[in-house]
């Protein structure tokens, strides 16, 4: 029958028959099996139950397995072999002898747990879940759930009878049923599927390659390796990386200066992340990349454009003497320099950098190596400011030559 040519009173939501196809679909209810169903007047889950169940060779308990699940009685015990073991009410047997009549199961010699269980999770594929800790499960559908009555005594189960709660956060699970994850390999390989990613491992502070295997949305089997993708692994590594903070790999004070070079300099800012993530290929753990992180500042200042950094901030200045010295570049900041001011004898002029040749500041320092003056204006210290600086420095370092006209 084709539901768009039922007469509807109220039509049900288009998501809900899709739903319950897809369920119909996933117990055999419209295929090779349909007709067989049918002929039980039960839900297409104990139908599929009790059909499962002969095929196997355990039919009478299949009968009693699915009168109990559909007689809608209170049930006291949560796990359904215990159930069935349990005193049954005067509803639930005649439920049990009027199935036997319909099914006519062949006789059996002894009970089968697992071809029982076996059936009851054909009747129930998209109610897996595995134990996640005391009575709460993950589900296959996804989410979380928590199981009623005695602690659970399996990993992998069925989740029979469960229902969502008002008062609480997780659904209730009345009933359940052991299952052998393998069983859904050998029952349902088309849902299984293997899946490869990274994680975190926050005690090795290292990227580990995970390999598992998934029903649905849950994991049944999961394995570490030691070589992961080696993209992935960089991204992750990089993100943990900048969670942990830049300082714990490289000098901080260095990488700012770097970082105000290329600010002063105009050049387009530099993308950290990306150029850590750089860095990070071919790399696993926080160890290997304290080892190399000093090639994250090449990273940037290829990223920046080295030569064309160097041009417009440069990292250095040669002073008239030949001594180099080492331009400071802090953010929002005149970049500066220093060194004895005996090292600046024969410049006449401030020097200047950038696009805009900006003067440096000039520390002029003492032979103490703490500075008499902080200049824009080298030309005009040594004009007004430097005889009065040369007396005072000629009465406390009398070996020191300081001339009359150093520029």
């Amino acid at each position: 029958m084709n539901l768009d040519d039922v007469e509807w009173l109220d039509a049900p939501p288009a998501a809900a028959v899709e739903r319950a196809e897809a369920l119909l679909d996933r117990l055999g209810a419209r295929g090779a099996r349909a007709e067989r169903l049918a002929r039980y007047p039960l839900p297409p889950r104990l139908s599929r139950i009790l059909v499962e169940a002969a095929e196997r060779g355990v039919g009478e308990d299949g009968c009693v397995a699915a009168a109990l699940l559909g007689s809608g009685g209170q049930l006291v015990k949560n796990d359904l072999l215990v159930a069935m073991e349990a005193e049954q009410d005067f509803r639930t047997r005649q439920h049990i002898e009027q199935l036997r009549r319909i099914a006519r199961p062949s006789r059996q010699e002894q009970h089968d747990d697992n071809a029982l269980l076996l059936s009851v999770l054909a009747g129930f594929p998209d109610r897996v879940a595995r134990r996640r800790a005391g009575n709460q499960v993950l589900l296959s559908a996804g989410g979380s759930a928590e199981v009623a009555g005695d602690p659970l005594r399996y990993e992998y189960m069925v989740a029979i009878d469960a229902e969502d709660r008002k008062d609480k956060p997780l659904p209730l699970i009345r009933m359940t049923a052991r299952i052998e994850p393998e069983w859904l390999l050998d029952l349902f390989p088309e849902r299984v599927r293997d899946e490869s990613s990274v994680s975190w491992n926050r005690a090795a502070e290292r990227v580990d390659a995970i390999s598992c295997l998934r029903y649905d949305e849950l994991v049944i089997q999961e394995s570490r390796g030691a070589v992961p993708e080696a993209e992935a692994a960089a991204e992750l590594l990089a993100q943990k990386a900048l969670e942990a903070g830049i300082e714990r790999f490289v000098d901080l004070e260095v990488f700012n200066e770097l970082l105000g070079r290329v600010e002063f300099a105009g050049l387009e800012p530099p993308d950290v992340p990306r150029a850590l993530r750089e860095l990070c290929l071919g790399r696993r753990s926080f160890a290997e990349l304290k080892r190399t992180a000093a090639e994250l500042f090449s990273v940037i200042e290829h990223k920046a454009g080295t030569s064309r950094l160097n041009e417009l901030a440069p990292a250095r200045l040669r002073l008239p003497n030949g001594r180099q010295t080492k331009v400071h570049y802090e953010r929002g900041k005149q970049p500066w320099i220093s060194s004895r001011l005996q090292d600046f004898f024969g410049m006449g002029e401030t020097p200047r950098i950038g696009r805009e040749r900006t003067p440096v500041v000039v520390h002029l320092l003492a032979p103490n190596q703490r500075a008499v003056q902080t200049t824009t204006d080298l030309a005009g210290f040594w004009e007004r400011l430097y005889p009065q600086v040369r007396r005072e420095l000629m009465r406390r370092y009398p070996k020191h030559a300081w001339p009359e006209r150093p520029s």
